[in-house]
């Protein structure tokens, strides 16, 4: 994460989410004692002049399937990104639904909130399989937990479960804080930039300018992963001009 963003502010993408999904990967400077990296985030903000939007926190792939131990580390390297997003003056995290219903849901984050020792917001996810993916479960997801809940619309995810997006845009009003923009085919979660797959953002973008007042965040680490890395800064301008081209929709 961090090699990459003195290259983006000096291509002008200066609005950065940070993933800290980085602390599922072994060896990563984010594990254990992570805050020797966050300082160093901080060192480049004020070096480059960045904003640090949101962040992503790490997440268990089936919470349900874990002993108590994993789900015990689990929960405290949420609580860490929390911690981390904290000091970053980052205002949410966006978060992944463990699979469950509802009420599994709320308790989980329910009980995340509470042990936290920050006041981030939380971002809740629509994932793309048959877990928690409709906008009406995540509304009432975030209204069981009161005021330090709000959704994230990955419009990938919403894509592949062939859901309405402006619909789920509206239908989540105020309630909307986070975004994560990306495209595919309708089949796999390819993130691809907008315009790469087939969501129709002719229609998406206006319901976004109508009920959303925050960031469209892009988020599309896969679309470029085979080109060699000296092709970076085009790829980054190419980010670019696509949100222009978004922006005038």
């Amino acid at each position: 994460m961090l090699s990459l963003i003195p290259e983006y502010a000096e291509h002008g993408l200066k609005a950065l989410d940070l993933n800290f999904c980085e602390m599922m990967n072994p060896g990563s400077e984010l594990n254990g004692d992570g805050w020797g990296y966050i300082e160093k985030l901080e060192e480049l903000k004020k070096e480059h002049g960045l904003s640090y939007i949101q962040a992503h926190a790490p997440y268990p792939r089936n919470y349900a399937a874990l002993t108590n131990d994993d789900k015990k580390l689990s929960n405290n390297e949420i609580l860490r990104s929390m911690e981390y997003a904290e000091r970053l003056g980052i205002p949410h995290i966006v978060i992944h639904p463990i699979k469950g219903s509802v009420e599994e849901n709320a308790s989980y984050f329910s009980y995340l909130l509470e042990r936290s020792g920050t006041s981030i917001m939380i971002a809740i996810e629509n994932m793309e399989d048959d877990g928690i993916s409709q906008p009406d479960d995540l509304m009432e997801i975030c209204e069981r937990l009161g005021g330090r809940a709000g959704i994230c619309l990955d419009t990938g995810h919403a894509n592949m479960r062939s859901l309405d997006i402006p619909t789920f845009i509206r239908t989540c009003g105020e309630k909307l804080i986070a975004t994560h923009i990306a495209d595919n085919d309708g089949k796999s979660d390819q993130h691809l930039l907008p315009g790469f797959g087939n969501i129709c953002w002719e229609d998406v973008i206006p319901a976004f300018r109508e009920s959303y007042g925050g960031y469209l965040t892009l988020e599309c680490m896969f679309f470029s992963r085979r080109l060699p890395r000296v092709l970076s800064g085009s790829i980054i301008d190419l980010a670019l001009a696509v949100n222009s081209w978004l922006a005038d929709l």
